[in-house]
């Protein structure tokens, strides 16, 4: 019997961000640059001998069996997700027939980073699961219909605040400016080339500053309520405008002033909403400037979660201490150029371990 696994890459956003939420990327249109890293949300789906499907998350230390219509507690997005599947009548066909002998199955899943990083992990999580599922009902999915989905059931269905980047960026990979608010999201590749990966990631320090999932959704919705209420439009035409400048810096490989334009995007981040920027983070970003580094930013909507910083590389080791020192938890991490991955294999001794035979 195959078991199958699938994992989907979170990201570090750079540029945009904000400018992909409702409703400024309808109304204006929205576009983002961000790269994958190597940080994943990893998902499996094995028979079991109990029956029906079994949520189990290994990072949460919860397991749930209630699936259908049951969207609760810390287990809701998955079971989303599942819903979500099995309301397509062809993969609910397919779930069908690949049931027949099998008692059950079981979906565990586990993040390579704690919940509210700011890196994309809900939706890395959604992408993976989706892309999983697809695979195991031996249906086609492609980049563009698992976001699309994925934003769904995210922003719709269980209706979680935020935009459409994240999505994009776990099915797609890479470095990448997404394009919000026309009647299909285009995705424009900026650095295929090695070399020019590794000499940005070469001059960046990630490192976890806090959880912030107590402001996520206050923090959201703040941003939309300034956002319609008219005083921080010009802030998010000026974050879009910095998209354009980062992409002909990086395609000239003027790495140094792309470090610089993430503390200019930053201050202009900054005035989205007051919850973006904590005293920690103030005094965190304050260090980290005082020892070299031309910039840096919070990775996602901002109250916590993990920031980025650009130093020049001389400066990297002289960075790391002192941030370690202010208790940033910095996190080692690689660019990638793949988007959500699956792959499946036999585990039949496994599976007789766990009382269930072929």
């Amino acid at each position: 019997m195959k078991v199958y696994k699938a994992r989907a890459p979170m990201r570090i956003g750079f540029f945009g961000g904000g400018t992909d939420v409702s409703p400024y990327a309808e109304e204006h249109g929205g576009k983002v640059l961000n790269c994958t890293i190597n940080l994943f949300v990893r998902c499996m789906l094995r028979p079991c001998a109990a029956s029906g499907i079994t949520i189990r998350s290994l990072d949460l230390e919860e397991v749930s069996r209630q699936v259908t219509g049951q969207w609760d507690g810390r287990l809701a997005l998955p079971q989303a997700v599942l819903d979500a599947v099995h309301g397509d009548q062809r993969m609910a066909a397919a779930h069908e027939r690949r049931r027949e002998g099998m008692p059950g199955v079981e979906v565990t899943m586990f993040s390579d980073v704690p919940p509210g990083s700011g890196l994309g992990s809900s939706s890395a999580l959604v992408v993976s699961m989706l892309k999983l599922l697809y695979a195991t009902y031996e249906a086609p999915s492609d980049p563009h219909t698992l976001a699309e989905l994925a934003y769904q059931i995210e922003r719709v269905d269980l209706g979680i605040p935020g935009g459409r980047q994240d999505q994009y960026s776990a099915a797609f990979g890479g470095m990448s400016v997404y394009h919000f608010g026309g009647p299909r999201v285009i995705v424009e590749p900026v650095l295929t080339d090695l070399g020019a990966l590794l000499e940005l990631e070469s001059t960046l320090l990630l490192g976890y500053i806090g959880d912030r999932r107590l402001l996520s959704q206050h923090l959201m919705h703040d941003q939309v309520r300034r956002l319609t209420s008219g005083d921080t439009l010009r802030y998010h035409d000026e974050t879009k405008a910095f998209v354009d400048q980062s992409v002909r810096l990086l395609r000239a490989l003027r790495i140094d002033d792309f470090g610089r334009l993430l503390h200019d995007a930053w201050e202009v981040k900054k005035s989205f909403s007051p919850h973006i920027s904590t005293p920690f983070v103030e005094d965190v970003y304050e260090l980290a400037r005082k020892h070299g580094a031309w910039g840096g930013k919070i990775t996602g909507a901002g109250g916590g979660g993990f920031m980025v910083f650009a130093c020049p590389f001389e400066r990297r080791l002289e960075l790391a201490r002192v941030l370690t020192e202010a208790g940033v938890q910095l996190r080692p991490f690689s660019f990638t150029t793949h988007g959500v991955q699956v792959w499946s294999t036999e585990e039949a001794a496994v599976l007789e371990a766990q009382g269930y035979a072929q």
